[in-house]
């Protein structure tokens, strides 16, 4: 009896010992093995999802729709999107109306590749009011292309799979609609606006490049100008005043003279004082040096000299002098100093120097005729050349004679390459 409860006993431990074995060999045919192949997909081929600038619409009211999705192109693993059923002319989108739509440039983001559309919908009808709307789910046909011999470079195309992208909700002349998580509308940014930034961005650099170096080219202008200024012969005595105040002084002398001279008449002594302000207003408009002496006020003007008050309390004064001829004005009107002059300063240049002989002919002559109608006329025609030469001596019209001489150096270097 006992012999015969040993061996059942055994027989019953053999019996489940072969079922345990049976079993495991079961699930472990059934659990997935996982391919050793480097381009598995490790996560959903593609990804999609809504984004709409709004959570409410009107009826009637075009809102921008935008679309992006994302496959996988890992290794020798492509995802093949149907894209033909995502043109704008083709979407159904019911009970929206798809008005237009443009796809942007995709996005290579290894291992995804990003594309995107921008749809313009509508939606009209009056039952809609006051409801929650859904842009229908979007059911995307893809299929999966993979190398199965990589040497061969061979590829093998699957079978057709499908991706649905959920139903986006919006609410009709409401607020948010009823499903919505979040009251935040989503940013507006598109692929569009990414490309916009990027070419405005190069356009603004480009201009700043241009414009540093036209700032680049002026600075060596004003070095060079600098430099030249400095070798050019500089006057005996530095200027203690400057051009447009000794050219005032000249006015109001020659104002007191033609007083004088329809008073009292000519004489030699008022020709002298009359050649003295024209010499010294020709010295500055051929750019010749005019002395200038710093003295007490007890020290007299000798012949030829300007005197002109100096100082808060008058108490220094400048003697003006100049020693131009006729001759002079010859000479620059023929060079110019290395400039050649105008038509507006040959003119100038030409009424002073008919002035100048005339006075000196009255200052300096034997006869002692006084020719009243030429010495009038010689003294209004250098009042006049003075007035245009102080207006040419203030600072805008100096600032405006200098960036013309440098646009004009800038062409002749540019012609002259």
């Amino acid at each position: 009896m006992s012999s015969r409860s040993w061996l059942g006993c055994l027989g019953a431990v053999v019996i489940v010992l072969a079922c345990g074995a049976r079993l495991g060999t079961a699930v472990t045919a059934q659990a997935p093995t996982r391919p050793a192949n480097s381009g598995e997909i490790a996560s959903d081929p593609i990804k999609c999802w809504w984004k709409t600038g709004t959570s409410a619409l009107l009826i009637g009211e075009r809102f921008m729709l935008t679309l992006t999705c994302g496959v996988i192109e890992a290794g020798r693993v492509v995802v093949i999107p149907k894209i033909d059923q995502l043109d704008p002319a083709a979407l159904q989108l019911s009970p929206f109306e798809v008005l237009d739509g443009v796809r942007h440039e995709d996005i290579q983001a290894p291992p995804w590749r990003y594309f995107q559309y921008d749809y313009t919908l509508r939606l009209v009808g009056p039952e809609f009011f006051g409801q929650d709307v859904d842009v229908p789910a979007l059911t995307i046909t893809y299929n999966i292309q993979s190398v199965a011999d990589a040497a061969a470079g061979l590829p093998t195309q699957g079978r057709d799979q499908r991706y649905l992208l959920p139903a986006l909700p919006l609410r009709v002349a409401s607020l948010v609609p009823k499903a919505a998580t979040d009251i935040r509308d989503a940013p507006r940014e598109t692929f569009a606006d990414v490309e916009a930034r990027h070419l405005r961005a190069n356009t603004e650099l480009g201009a700043a490049v241009i414009l540093f170096s036209f700032a680049g080219m002026m600075l060596a202008f004003a070095a060079v100008r600098l430099v030249r200024h400095g070798r050019e012969r500089s006057p005996t005595l530095a200027p203690s005043m400057p051009a447009a105040t000794v050219l005032q002084a000249c006015l109001r002398e020659i104002g007191r003279l033609t007083s004088e001279v329809a008073r009292d008449g000519w004489t030699p002594e008022r020709a002298g004082s009359a050649l003295t302000v024209l010499r010294i207003g020709t010295a500055f408009a051929i750019r010749e040096p005019v002395a200038q002496a710093l003295v007490e006020t007890s020290v007299p003007a000798r012949e030829g000299q300007l005197a002109l008050r100096k100082g808060i309390f008058r108490r220094k004064r400048v003697l003006v002098s100049a020693p131009i001829t006729s001759d002079a004005i010859d000479r620059y009107r023929i060079n110019g100093n290395g400039r050649a002059p105008s038509g507006r300063t040959q003119a100038m240049l030409e009424d002073l120097g008919e002035s100048l002989r005339s006075l000196s002919a009255a200052r300096y002559g034997r006869n002692g005729n006084l020719d009243t109608a030429v010495l009038d006329r010689a003294l209004e025609n250098g009042r006049a050349a003075l007035r245009r030469l102080r207006l040419a001596t203030l600072w805008p019209m100096r600032a405006a004679d200098t960036l013309a001489r440098s646009a004009a150096t800038l062409v002749s270097l540019v012609w002259t390459r």
